[in-house]
Parts: C-alpha cells; sequence; structure tokens
C-alpha cells in the first residue's frame, strides 16, 4: 500500500471525519449531553503530535468571532480596526470561557485563544475533558497540535553586508522592482521573525504589530524570513538587493524559532494576530508548509482562518511546498480560495525547479525560488533555493498591484501549463 493510501485508511479509521451535525442546542449547559462526537483529527502528517494539546474550533452560530460584531470595511484606518477587533474579542473570550466552565476546563488549560476571524483555543486537557468536549453540539473541529518545522531548503551562500546592489534574476523575470510603491499596505511576514535592524528592509518594528509568538523578540535568528522579506520588498538603494515592492513595509510575525521549529498553536496564533490588525490591501506571507495527506478535505483552524481571511479580503501567497510531490498533500499549500495564491518555483532559466511541488487546482502561479539572493540575518545576505522564495514575489506583486499577477507566460511540466507571475 502506498503512503497516501495508508494515511487514508489510517483517517478513516482511527482519525476520524468531522460529522456534519444539526444545531439543536442553545446553551452551553446542553452541550454535555452525548451527540454525534467529533473526533479528533490530524493537522498533518509531519511533526510530532503534542500530547495532550488540542485545538479546538468551535460553531460561528454558538460562538462568533469578533469580525462578526462589525464591518471591519468601515474602520477608518488600522488602529481603528485593531481597537475594534480586540474591544470585540473580549466578548468572544468571555462567551469561551462560559463555555469552557460548563465543561469544566479552567482558564489554567489554556495556552492560546483565537478570536478575530474564527473562535477557538488550544487546550491541554485530559481523556475525560476531551471526551466531553467530542460530545458538544457546540465545537465544529478538535485537532491535535502538532510539531511544525520549515520546509527542506537548500542554503548556497551567506555573505555578510557591503556588496553593492543587484537585481536578482527572480525579480527581473517578474517584471522587475515597482517605481512606486504605497506605505499603506503592508506585507506580513509569518515565518521566523525578521532582522529588525536589516539596512535593506522597512520593518515595522512597532510592537502593537510585530509579534513573538515563539518566545522573545520578533527578530530573526534563523533568516528564513529575513530572506524571505527581502525578496518581497527590499530597498531600491545601493546595497544588497532590490524586491518586488521596494522599501513596502514587512511586519514580522515570528511563528517558528530559530532552529525553524514551532507549532501549529502558534502559526494560528500569528495568523489570528494579523487577522486583527491587518486593513485593506494588506498581503500575507506563508513559506510554510507539511505533509498533510488528504487532499485538504478535512476542516482543519488552519484552513478555516485562512478561508475567512480570504473571504474578508486579505491576499495570501503560499508556498507550493519543496517535496516534488503532489500539492495537495501538502498544508497550507492545498488551500483553496479567492484571494489565496499558492506558488511553484521555477529557476532563472524558466525551466522547473527539481524541488517544487505540483499540480494545479491549488497551484496558482510559478515564479523564480532557485538560487535567489536575499537579505538575511544579522544585517547580511545570502542565496537560498525553495518554493519559500517563489511565493513571496507573489506577494510583493499582490502589494504593488493590490490585485492577483499579471501573465508572463506559461511553464509546462508535466503536460500541464502554470502560469508565470509578473507584476
Amino acid at each position: 500500500m502506498n503512503r497516501f493510501n495508508s494515511i487514508v485508511s489510517v483517517f478513516a479509521l482511527s482519525m476520524g471525519i468531522v460529522a456534519c451535525q444539526t444545531d439543536t442546542q442553545t446553551s452551553p449547559e446542553s452541550a454535555i449531553e452525548p451527540l454525534n462526537p467529533v473526533l479528533v483529527q490530524a493537522q498533518s502528517e509531519e511533526g510530532d503530535i503534542i500530547p495532550k494539546q488540542y485545538i479546538i474550533t468551535f460553531k460561528t452560530n454558538k460562538i462568533a468571532p469578533a469580525d462578526a460584531y462589525f464591518e471591519a470595511a468601515r474602520a477608518r484606518n488600522r488602529q481603528e480596526k485593531g481597537r475594534l477587533m480586540t474591544q470585540h474579542a473580549e466578548k468572544v473570550n468571555r462567551d469561551m470561557d462560559v463555555f469552557l466552565a460548563d465543561m469544566g476546563i479552567t482558564a489554567a488549560r489554556i495556552t492560546a485563544r483565537y478570536t478575530a476571524i474564527f473562535a477557538g483555543v488550544s487546550l491541554n486537557l485530559e481523556p475525560d475533558q476531551l471526551a466531553r468536549l467530542q460530545a458538544s453540539d457546540w465545537i465544529a473541529s478538535i485537532e491535535h497540535d502538532r510539531v511544525v518545522q520549515l520546509p527542506p531548503y537548500q542554503i548556497e551562500s551567506i555573505d555578510g553586508a557591503g556588496r553593492a546592489q543587484v537585481t536578482p534574476c527572480g525579480i527581473t523575470n517578474a517584471g522587475g522592482p515597482a517605481p512606486n510603491v504605497t506605505q499603506d499596505r503592508w506585507i506580513w511576514i509569518v515565518d521566523s521573525g525578521i532582522d529588525l535592524d536589516h539596512p535593506d528592509l522597512n520593518v515595522v518594528t512597532n510592537t502593537t504589530y510585530a509579534k513573538s509568538f515563539v518566545g522573545g523578540t520578533p527578530d530573526d535568528c534563523d533568516g528564513h524570513g529575513t530572506h524571505v522579506a527581502g525578496i518581497a520588498a527590499a530597498l531600491n538603494n545601493t546595497i544588497g538587493v532590490v524586491g518586488i515592492a521596494p522599501g513596502a513595509a514587512v511586519v514580522p510575525v515570528k511563528v517558528l524559532g530559530c532552529t525553524g521549529t514551532g507549532s501549529i498553536t502558534g502559526i494560528l496564533n500569528g495568523l489570528n494576530h494579523v487577522a486583527t490588525y491587518d486593513y485593506a490591501g494588506d498581503v500575507v506571507n506563508l513559506s510554510l508548509g507539511a505533509y498533510y495527506g488528504t487532499n485538504c478535505a478535512v476542516s482543519t483552524a488552519y484552513k478555516t482562518i485562512l478561508l475567512a481571511m480570504s473571504n474578508a479580503g486579505t491576499r495570501v501567497a503560499i508556498a507550493a511546498g519543496n517535496s516534488a510531490d503532489y500539492a495537495p498533500y501538502y498544508e497550507p499549500g492545498c488551500i483553496n480560495g479567492t484571494n489565496i495564491f499558492t506558488v511553484a518555483s521555477m529557476t532563472c532559466n524558466k525551466t522547473w525547479s527539481s524541488f517544487s511541488n505540483y499540480g494545479r487546482g491549488p497551484i496558482d502561479w510559478i515564479a523564480t525560488g532557485s538560487s535567489v539572493y536575499s537579505t538575511y540575518k544579522n544585517g547580511g545576505y545570502a542565496t537560498l533555493s525553495g518554493t519559500s522564495m517563489a511565493a513571496p514575489i507573489v506577494t510583493g506583486i499582490l502589494q504593488v498591484r493590490n490585485a492577483a499577477p499579471a501573465l508572463a507566460g506559461t511553464l509546462t511540466y508535466g503536460g500541464v501549463a502554470y502560469p508565470a507571475a509578473r507584476r
């Protein structure tokens, strides 16, 4: 039996699929009665399960998220939106606290809260507590929290500061750096952080927005996030490199530590933070991913929050993955949405990158991800390869155009044509 078929069999026998239920109860007190149980499901097939740690998503007709209480489009600016979202999040938290108390689950069990665009919590649970939640009509899904690692990528060279500015071939292939870039549309880098004082980046360091969800500061001690930020938005000056959207504001949302390791809970924390403060025209870069194996058919909190952000108008660029495998098996790249753009990788010579995942459906665009020179930690520069490097080209394009990329021809691989993204 191949890997995919064996995973499907395991899911069917042990992990389960969330059953459709009819909402008939209206109070947390009645939710303890046995109903069709919500079975625990896996978020991915990579990364160890974190013992006793579960991610809980509430049905929206039971506990609505903060954005359900006002129209974000009517907020006059980013600051007002953040204030209103934070204000309404207090009600979401109260509702969740009441429900959990009725379930016999104390606040000490809560490791994270998600309030902005879906209502949920991460909980450390004993078996009896998990069983009570599984029987509740208030719960949309329950899933294991798991360890998350950056997808494998190649570090080809690392340089110190001081090199004269160059325009990487990936930027040239995508139409070159934009001549005029608005500062109103921010780029949120959900990754390993960003070098906060890199001389070639316009980093938002205001601690309201720049956050770490893995401890410490949002400064980048891995290098991956800084490299991604430079591809999207390195300054057009005399040093280093230039990005697609030169000088666009890049916001570090650190969800991975110095070894590129984090958790699903941490990523959801980061996305919840972005959804609290992002504003019209903002773009999110997700150069993350892991083997998933269920063709994105199962509802997860990761999928729920990205679709909600997409539906609210936030544009998200996602790396397709570096396993030379079928992209629908890798989350979050397998997720489809109106404003979600999954990106495969090609070389400088516009041939298929050997490491890139493939599959039209989730993959929307292709950009240069092989041998990309960009900013790096400690004020330096590096050449890296991966779909992680292709995604921020599309991110920069989305920031500049405030719309989907233009078409720069197609690249055919495996008999399938992939549109090349252009500014």
